[in-house]
């Protein structure tokens, strides 16, 4: 399984690194520090599996997450606030785990991640992303060779204004 590592924290990375080494096949493809390098990570490498941080610079890891297009890798969440517990799980997380991350919850997520079909996991989230209430309030937009964010607008009387 191709997997890539997306956490603003240095020491948050170094701890998934060193737990997946001991991992069988599982090879870190790549790794992100914010949200717009994870988006041009993650259309670059294809990886199966992103371990996703949520609370990040610029775009945040549920952005990301909305915003991928299909074929749609797995994501597995990692993550020191549980209150987008329920948000992750409607854009068809496989799992969500609290930081510190122990050895046995992130195996115990990969493996789940590996008996899943990437098929129905597509379909899922493509349909709930379509749904209304996900609509996102910000947009990636690629700017030379880089992603930036940039905020939903709505027209009102022939004027641009943001929301």
């Amino acid at each position: 399984m191709r997997v890539v590592i997306v956490d603003d924290e240095p020491l948050a990375g170094d701890r998934l690194r060193f737990l997946l080494e001991d991992i069988d096949d599982v090879h870190i493809v790549g790794e992100a520090e914010d949200g717009e390098q994870a988006v041009e990570r993650i259309g670059e490498l294809k990886p199966d599996l992103v371990l996703l941080d949520i609370q990040m610079a610029g775009c945040n890891g549920m952005e990301v997450a909305s915003s991928l297009p299909s074929p749609r890798p797995k994501i597995i969440f990692c993550t020191a606030f549980d209150q987008y517990a329920v948000r992750a799980f409607e854009l068809c997380a496989v799992d969500y785990l609290m930081k510190p991350v122990s050895r046995a919850r992130l195996s115990s997520a990969i493996e789940k991640a590996c008996a899943l079909n990437a098929g129905e996991a597509d379909t899922d989230v493509d349909r709930i992303a379509r749904q209304e209430r996900m609509t996102p309030s910000r947009f990636l937009a690629k700017r030379g060779s880089k992603f930036v964010v940039i905020p939903k607008r709505t027209c009102c009387t022939g004027d641009w204004t943001e929301d």
